[in-house]
């Protein structure tokens, strides 16, 4: 563990994020207990080395740290404060981490009561991309006391890259919400704009690559668009999930009245494509609705179905 003992985890889970969050746990040589509603999910994980528990307490038994990278605050308070959940489990002294995009509100409630019993809590969610959570560069942006966050910043760098620290609890979660609808946002608008220029006739590998290089880029069309060019639009991140965090981040516009104009009208336009495509379908798809509209695909040879460190640059 880049030269710090060897700390006792348990991960709570194990989906497009949590898994290989967890892997890199598990090959760093942590010891490392994994739970999830669904086994198979810890099939890599298994063979690789780490242990299973078919409940929340097995994974808690005598952690040092126990994770959670759940898909919706309704899933982490079921898990964390529910019935012989993670409170009722993890011992004085230990340590929570939230890797959950969640509201911030009820993140604040669950480190107060998890302070109540003696549990450090800290919330650690990510940013960056699926490909980057597998190779282990992965953004962690940090909420919560700095004397937590010192104390498992070993067990952070091997799971992520960058290590932000963002302040008070509350905080890592606003800014997480904020770059999710910055990158939903920032989709939809790659996909108008090249559309436009589909539409007018110019080449789709010459679009792309104009974006790239120009003060129209964005994360978004680095990545996301390749897997629009390719037609696989398989990011890993159903828009169910892209509906969950866009509702956060109009929860927190109302609480600060603060008018989210482009967020709103996204929000719509996605609920749109959940209506035509499936709650399960992936982000990208959201570009089908523009593509079925003017009766032309945006494909191009030799973009990629999926990305890795390597191709997403």
């Amino acid at each position: 563990m880049k030269g710090a003992r060897i700390m006792k985890i348990g991960f709570i889970g194990l989906g497009s994020l949590g898994e290989p969050l967890a892997m890199n746990l598990v090959s760093s040589g942590s010891d490392v207990t994994v739970t999830d509603l669904n086994k198979e999910a810890a099939n890599r994980l298994l063979e690789a080395g780490a242990k299973w528990s078919d409940n929340v307490a097995g994974a808690c038994r005598d952690a040092e740290v126990v994770i959670t990278a759940l898909p919706s605050p309704a899933a982490s308070r079921a898990v964390v404060e529910g019935d012989d959940g993670v409170f009722d489990n993890l011992s004085p002294g230990a340590t929570w981490i939230e890797m959950s995009t969640t509201d911030f509100e009820d993140l604040q409630r669950l480190t107060d009561l998890a302070k109540e019993k003696g549990i450090d809590a800290l919330e650690c969610p990510v940013t960056g991309g699926v490909h980057r959570a597998h190779s282990g560069l992965i953004t962690i942006l940090v909420g919560g006391e700095e004397t937590i966050y010192d104390k498992v910043k070993p067990v952070l760098e091997i799971m992520g890259g960058e290590i932000l620290y963002m302040g008070p609890t509350g905080h890592a979660t606003v800014v997480k919400v904020v770059t999710n609808m910055l990158a939903f946002i920032n989709l939809v608008a790659a996909s108008e704009g090249m559309m436009l220029a589909r539409k007018y006739g110019v080449d789709m590998d010459a679009i792309w690559k104009g974006i790239r290089h120009s003060s129209g880029n964005s994360f978004a069309h680095e990545t996301e668009s390749k897997l629009i060019l390719s037609g696989s639009y398989n990011v890993n991140f159903p828009i169910d999930l892209v509906l969950k965090d866009l509702g956060l981040a109009q929860g927190i516009a109302d609480k600060t009245g603060v008018p989210l104009e482009l967020g709103s009208v996204t929000q719509q336009i996605y609920r749109r494509a959940k209506g035509l495509f499936g709650g399960n379908a992936q982000s990208p798809e959201v570009a089908r609705m523009i593509e079925q509209a003017c009766g032309i695909e945006m494909r191009a040879e030799g973009y990629p179905v999926e990305l890795t460190e390597e191709n997403a640059g």
